[in-house]
């Protein structure tokens, strides 16, 4: 088992991911600023469209709807790598946890509050191994969204601000399953978030994503306790390059999707490329987006990317997975490199990646995060008794 992690710590790593194939009724105020995707079959055979959403204002919490919506979900994506190469971390503020054995359950044919299953999760990396790890559970009286601050989310001693402007603010401090603690304040700024496609959403339901902050400069400290006596362990300064992204939506999602890759990476001159690759159930036809960013503005976003998978592998687990994605869109070929795995599990991975991209011969190059995914591993019952047990309940 990679980095000695017991089956239940590599199930509660999921939680990274971008899925956008569940089904929810629009939120009215995101209805002149969404991109729609491909349309994924649902087991019904009508179509469950994929909202791409390029708002900035959107980053807000969505908490009306999320309190009048049984069975939604919000989250809140960082991830980041050190400039030293040393350090990398990943960060999700959930409201409404679609990955808690929980909430999955509650949503089964009943009526699922969603502010009564948030959580947050922490990862951090050092040389390419899992360091330290946190998972926690808060119920509805230890979250704040108030209506007249949409840029502020509390989940107990944690607290979230976020800005039109692309700026996030992380303020963290925890206690894990094994008694270490965690405390931690990290800052992301990026360019301002500048929407340039328009088109109708039409009718419908959908999951939405908002690529936030494709390209951020990430600074901040991380401070780790000893489990015994909270005593400091370690103390990192940390400075590097992340990302930021936002999902909403509703449970379940797993009947649709069937595998999906995600990689972004951070290249020169504040320009970022992200790349999805999504199979559904029932449909031969993969769904594939390319998106290229510059500067916070949206240059490039091919909804029909011509995508090959190559040099497959498998992990300790017998899951295959594609080690190499090339996509390309007229001129210009991007291709992915999946190397060192960071988390490795039965149903999903994640990994460093190197980035290319080639316009009119000219090459350049960049470092990122990758993901795969199988998410109808999630219903394995030794799947979910494990997720329970790395949940910490606050």
């Amino acid at each position: 088992m990679t980095n000695g992690l017991f089956l239940s710590e590599l199930v509660d790593l999921v939680v990274c991911s971008k899925i956008a194939c569940v089904i929810v009724l629009v939120p009215p105020r995101c209805l002149d600023c969404i991109i729609p995707f491909n349309s994924l079959p649902d087991e019904a055979g009508y179509n469950v469209p994929m909202r791409l959403v390029m708002n900035a204002a959107e980053d807000a919490a969505h908490g009306e709807w999320l309190r009048q919506t049984p069975g939604a979900y919000e989250w809140w994506y960082y991830d980041a790598r050190s400039d030293c190469g040393q350090w990398a971390f990943s960060a999700i503020w959930f409201l409404g946890n679609p990955f808690s054995p929980y909430y999955r359950l509650a949503a089964k044919g009943r009526t699922a509050d969603p502010l009564e299953h948030n959580a947050l999760f922490f990862a951090l990396y050092q040389g390419g191994q899992l360091h330290a790890y946190h998972f926690s559970r808060f119920p509805r009286v230890e979250v704040e969204t108030p209506p007249l601050l949409p840029g502020f989310l509390r989940l107990g001693p944690n607290l979230l601000t976020l800005d039109p402007k692309g700026h996030s603010v992380l303020w963290i401090s925890d206690v894990n399953g094994n008694g270490r603690g965690l405390t931690a304040s990290l800052a992301f700024k990026s360019p301002p978030l500048q929407f340039q496609e328009t088109e109708e959403a039409g009718a419908g339901h959908s999951d939405f994503w908002l690529p936030a902050a494709p390209s951020c400069r990430v600074t901040g400290n991380i401070s780790l306790t000893a489990p015994q006596n909270g005593t400091a362990m370690e103390k990192i300064a940390f400075t590097g390059h992340g990302y930021h992204d936002h999902n909403w939506g509703r449970l379940p999602f797993d009947t649709h999707l069937k595998e999906w890759y995600w990689a972004r990476a951070e290249m020169e001159n504040d320009r970022a490329v992200v790349l999805y690759h999504v199979r559904s159930h029932g449909s031969a036809k993969s769904i594939s987006h390319l998106l290229l960013f510059e500067a916070g503005r949206l240059i490039l976003h091919d909804q029909n990317a011509r995508v090959r998978l190559g040099r497959r592998t498998v992990n300790g687990f017998g899951t295959v997975y594609a080690t190499r994605l090339s996509a390309e869109s007229g001129d210009v070929c991007v291709r992915f490199d999946l190397g060192a795995r960071l988390d490795s599990a039965p149903f999903y991975l994640r990994v460093f990646c190197n980035a290319s991209i080639i316009t009119k011969g000219k090459t350049e190059t960049g470092q990122g995060i990758g993901e795969y995914f199988r998410p109808q591993m999630l219903a394995w019952p030794i799947v979910a008794s494990a997720t329970k047990a790395r949940i910490a309940v606050r």
